[in-house]
């Protein structure tokens, strides 16, 4: 078999991946733009964020979950938000299996989630933590809104 036959369909594999690789991280304004227009916090709500900070596997997009309502979707790169009332939620997100977390809401106040990926069976795991403000500012900074 000659080196051809055997380089080329990698070639093609490493292609099509960085394809997919671009095409799927997160294309709207970046965090610091996305501030400044977004609206400030509604009286008695607590906003939670939920972002991913690398683009390894990118081509998992799962919806993110609050207390089992849809708010957005996990993308590379990307960030999301949604404004919730003050107690305890549950961050979800489902690829093979479920993985949550929960953290408090308090008024007037920010919480964050960073999701990351790992390996699957047959499709990455996408798992949310709850992080600091100072910690998820520190990494968010380089994500852009996703807009689904």
């Amino acid at each position: 078999m000659s080196a051809t036959k055997i380089v080329r369909p990698f070639l093609s594999s490493l292609l099509l991946g960085s394809t997919l690789a671009l095409f799927s991280c997160a294309s709207g304004p970046s965090y610091a733009e996305a501030l400044k227009t977004m609206p400030p916090i509604p009286k008695g709500k607590g906003r939670v964020f939920v972002y991913r900070d690398t683009t390894l596997g990118a081509a998992i997009r799962p919806k993110i979950k609050i207390d089992e309502q849809p708010v957005g979707t996990s993308v590379a790169k990307g960030f999301s938000y949604s404004d919730q009332t003050p107690g305890q939620h549950v961050v979800s997100l489902v690829t093979e299996w479920k993985h949550k977390d929960t953290i408090t809401v308090t008024t007037g106040h920010q919480v964050s989630f960073r999701t990351h990926v790992t390996m699957g069976a047959f499709v990455g795991h996408v798992i949310p933590t709850a992080v600091s403000r100072s910690e998820a500012e520190g990494e968010i900074q380089n994500c852009k809104l996703a807009t689904d």
